[in-house]
C-alpha cells in the first residue's frame, strides 16, 4: 500500500498547503471545512470572477433560482431560519453564501480574478505546480500545493452545442447565453429567439413574455415533463420566528425535506423503465401539462420517455406562459443560424433581434488542463474511459491528492447538491489529514479500485431510468452515463462516510500506516474490555 522515496524539497507539515479552485458553494463549503475541522490557514482560494458565490453570481436570469427546498439547500452547519419562501431566488441565495463566506473570514484566503489554468504533479516533489491567469491583465503567475481540491462544479461553463455555433459566428443581432445574462440589453418590442426549454429557460421564459411587445419563439429540441411546484411561496413571520426560536423544529423540517427527497427516489427515479408508481405519477403529471396549455401543443410538449430519466422540471409559470399570445413554441428543428436568425429544418427562415442560448453547461470536459502522474492529462484518461470517470465521484487513479467536488456520477435528480458537497467534503477531509500532518506524502487511488467502482456504476445506470433517453447525464447526450448518482442520498453518504484505504497508493507513510495499526489495535482492545466487562454482569443476573 505504501512506498517509499527521497522528496526533493518537500514541505514539512507546518508549510503544506492546498489549493481550492473555484469559490461557489463547494470552494466556500470546502474551505470552512480546512478552516474548522483540520485547523488549516494555509491554504488558498482561485476565484476566476470579482466575488464569490459561483453559479448563484453568474446566473442573474430572470426568475432565477434553485428547484431544491432552499431549506435543504444550505448547509447543515448554517441553517438560515428567515428564508422568505421554499425556493427563494437567486438574490437570497448568492448573499447567503457570501454571508457565510465573511462570516468564516474566508476573503483572506480568496484571489479573485484568478483563473487557475494548468496543473502539472511532480512526482519528484510530492506536489502539484501550477499556472494562475489574472483575468483583467492576462500576466501569470505560479503557485505549488501539496494537495489541490477542484470545486468548479459542473454548471461552470455556457455550452454551444456545435450545430448552433453559428450564433456566434453568423448572427448578427443580439445574442447572449443564459448563464450570462445580458441586463444592458432591453427585450421591450423585439423579436427573441429562446433556444432550449430546460431548467433555466423553463425559469425566465415567463418573465419575458410578460411583455405584450415581445415576440418570443421557444426552439426545443426534445419536450421535457414539467411538473407542479409543491413549495412554500412564502413563508408566514410567525414560521419564520417558530425556526428562530425553536431550532430543532428548522432541523426537523429539514430532516422532512430530506426524507421527502428520498421518497421522490423510491417511487419516481428508482427501478428500470417501468414502474407502477413512475407510471400512476406519469399519468397525473400529463393530465396536469394538459390542463394549463393549449390543445395544439398538447402533442408537442408531452413526452413520450420516462417520467425521471431527466431532470424534473418544476412548472414556475412556464407552462402557462405557452399560452400567451406573443410566444410560439418551435420543435421543427434548427438547421442553421443566419446572418438575421434561424433557419428550420422545414425549410422556414425566421428573423430575430435577440438570440437568447438556454442550452446548459459544458459536463463533459474539464475546463482545467491537469496532468497527473507520467504527464497524462485528465483529458486524456476521461477519453480513455469513454467519458468522466472517477472513484465515488472524488479521486482519479494517477493524480494523487487531487479531489474533486460535484465529480463523475455524484449529480442527483431528487436531492441537494450542498448535501452532496458536504459529504464529498468531508470525505476529502479524512484524506487530507495525513498528508497536512506530514504522516504521508500523498495517496493515489488504484486503477483496481476505480474499475470496479465504476463497473457495479455503469452496470446499474444501464438498466436504470437514466439509460432510457437522452439527456445531458450522458455522453454526446446518447452514450455513457456519466453525471447522474443512481443511487438515493442515504446510500450515497454511507459509500462517502469514509475512505477505504485499501483501495488507495500511499507514499512515504509508514508513521501514518503505524498510527493506523496502533489505533486498530486499540479498538481491538476496547472491544474485548468492553465484552469481558459486560459478560460476568449478565452471568450474575440470570
Amino acid at each position: 500500500m505504501s512506498s517509499k522515496r527521497t522528496l526533493k524539497g518537500s514541505a514539512s507539515s507546518s508549510q503544506r498547503r492546498v489549493v481550492v479552485i473555484g469559490g461557489g458553494l463547494s470552494g466556500i463549503t470546502a474551505g470552512i471545512a480546512l478552516q474548522r475541522d483540520l485547523k488549516l490557514q494555509n491554504f488558498t482560494i482561485y476565484e476566476k470572477s470579482d466575488a464569490l458565490g459561483g453559479t448563484w453570481k453568474y446566473n442573474t436570469y430572470p426568475g432565477c433560482r434553485s428547484d431544491i427546498g432552499t431549506h435543504w439547500y444550505s448547509l447543515s452547519t448554517e441553517l438560515n431560519p428567515d428564508w422568505s419562501e421554499s425556493h427563494v431566488l437567486q438574490t437570497q441565495l448568492l448573499a447567503y453564501w457570501q454571508g457565510i463566506a465573511h462570516k468564516h473570514h474566508l476573503h483572506s484566503h480568496v484571489q479573485f480574478n484568478s483563473k487557475v489554468t494548468e496543473i502539472v504533479w511532480d512526482d519528484g516533489q510530492q506536489v502539484y505546480h501550477m499556472i494562475v491567469q489574472d483575468v483583467l491583465t492576462g500576466e501569470t503567475r505560479r503557485d505549488h500545493a501539496n494537495a489541490v481540491i477542484c470545486a468548479m462544479g459542473p454548471l461552470d461553463v455556457p455550452h454551444y452545442p456545435e450545430d448552433l455555433r453559428g450564433v456566434l459566428t453568423k448572427f448578427k443581432g443580439v445574442q447572449f447565453h443564459s448563464a450570462r445574462w445580458d441586463h444592458s440589453v432591453d427585450l421591450r418590442g423585439k423579436r427573441v429567439a429562446v433556444i432550449g426549454n430546460g431548467c433555466s429557460a423553463t425559469q425566465f421564459v415567463p418573465h419575458i413574455v410578460k411583455d405584450p411587445t415581445n415576440q418570443v419563439v421557444s426552439f426545443c429540441r426534445q419536450p421535457k415533463w414539467i411538473v407542479p411546484f409543491s413549495g412554500v411561496k412564502e413563508y408566514s413571520q410567525f414560521r419564520r420566528r417558530l425556526f428562530r426560536v425553536l431550532p430543532f423544529v428548522l432541523r426537523l423540517y429539514r430532516w422532512y425535506l430530506y426524507f421527502r427527497g428520498e421518497s421522490l427516489y423510491r417511487f419516481i427515479h428508482s427501478g428500470g423503465k417501468y414502474k407502477k408508481s413512475r407510471e400512476a405519477a406519469q399519468d397525473r403529471v400529463r393530465a396536469y401539462m394538459k390542463a394549463r396549455t393549449l390543445e395544439k401543443y398538447h402533442d408537442m410538449i408531452i413526452p413520450d420517455t420516462p417520467l425521471g430519466c431527466q431532470r424534473l422540471i418544476i412548472n414556475y409559470g412556464y407552462l402557462e406562459a405557452l399560452n400567451a399570445p406573443n410566444h410560439t413554441l418551435n420543435y421543427d428543428g434548427i438547421a442553421e443560424v443566419t446572418e438575421n436568425g434561424i433557419m428550420t429544418k422545414k425549410g422556414e427562415s425566421l428573423e430575430f433581434d435577440i438570440i437568447i442560448m438556454g442550452t446548459g453547461f459544458v459536463v463533459e470536459r474539464y475546463p482545467i488542463d491537469i496532468k497527473g502522474v507520467n504527464g497524462k492529462s485528465l483529458h486524456q484518461y476521461h477519453q480513455e474511459q469513454g467519458g468522466p470517470t472517477a472513484y465515488r465521484g472524488v479521486t482519479t487513479p494517477g493524480f494523487p491528492n487531487l479531489y474533486m467536488i460535484a465529480g463523475p456520477n455524484t449529480a442527483t435528480g431528487h436531492g441537494s447538491a450542498v448535501f452532496s458537497t458536504e459529504v464529498e467534503t468531508d470525505y476529502i477531509v479524512q484524506m487530507l489529514k495525513p498528508v497536512l500532518s506530514g504522516d504521508a506524502s500523498s495517496f493515489d487511488v488504484t486503477e483496481e479500485a476505480t474499475t470496479a467502482w465504476n463497473d457495479a456504476l455503469q452496470k446499474r445506470l444501464s438498466t436504470s431510468v437514466w439509460s432510457y433517453c437522452q439527456s445531458w447525464y450522458r455522453v454526446g447526450h446518447t452514450k455513457k452515463i456519466t453525471v447522474i448518482w443512481p443511487g438515493n442520498m442515504t446510500e450515497f453518504w454511507w459509500m462517502l462516510r469514509r475512505p477505504i484505504w485499501k483501495d488507495y497508493r500511499a507514499v512515504d507513510a509508514e508513521r501514518w500506516e503505524r498510527k493506523m495499526r496502533t489505533a486498530k489495535v486499540s479498538r481491538a482492545v476496547r472491544i474485548t474490555i468492553s465484552v469481558l466487562g459486560i459478560t460476568p454482569s449478565h452471568g450474575y443476573n440470570m
